[in-house]
């Protein structure tokens, strides 16, 4: 039987049960570290434009991987990369957006409204794996222009490195959202039997 301090709990929640109440916090810590996250990751664009605007470029050869340049990076290296950064942030808001809608949806049996929100999900991390794939590869050959030594300017693709983990994620998602449309049409053939 559940005390009083527990019924009032579920109660504030607007919570039937302890399970749902579970939920509901879970659901509530991950919005907020998706808040939190996309805010950084907002902050630290904002930043980078700002080191550009002013003409300290340190940062910007750090974030490519290099030491400290005696010549600015190109400008289609700087436009390069934030084209390819606000193509991750884009992605990554995405892929937190169709989240936070995933766990609105509770424990509802909306299988179309699932498989949308998953296949979104799923172009958001794509979208990371497309603009951190480029940022970390493509940007930094565009922003030295040939001006620096070979050995630093080298494209790479390792199959275990975070980025194809949200290659991987989002094959899954899109794979599981054509699995949900399905379960949508079986439900929908046996609304009519009923």
């Amino acid at each position: 039987m559940p005390t009083k301090r527990k019924i009032l709990a579920f109660t504030l929640w607007g919570c039937d049960d302890r399970e749902e109440a579970k939920g509901y916090v879970m659901a509530l810590v991950a919005r907020i570290l998706m808040a939190v996250t996309g805010a950084l990751m907002l902050a630290y664009m904002v930043m980078i434009c700002s080191l550009v605007i002013i003409g300290e470029y340190a940062e910007v050869w750090d974030l490519a991987d290099f030491p400290p340049q005696d010549f600015p990076p190109s400008s289609l290296g700087i436009a390069l990369g934030l084209f390819f950064a606000g193509v991750f942030l884009a992605g990554i808001l995405t892929t937190f957006w169709q989240s936070h809608l995933l766990l609105k949806l509770g424990r509802e049996h909306l299988f179309r409204a699932l498989a949308r929100r998953l296949r979104l999900c799923g172009g958001g991390l794509a979208m990371m794996w497309v603009g951190l794939y480029a940022f970390m590869n493509v940007v930094p050959l565009a922003m030295s222009m040939g001006r620096v030594a070979p050995e630093h300017m080298e494209t790479q693709w390792a199959p275990f490195e975070i980025d194809t983990v949200f290659l991987v994620l989002a094959v899954v998602m899109v794979a599981l959202s054509e699995t949900l449309t399905r379960a949508a049409e079986i439900e929908d053939e046996n609304n009519q039997f009923l």
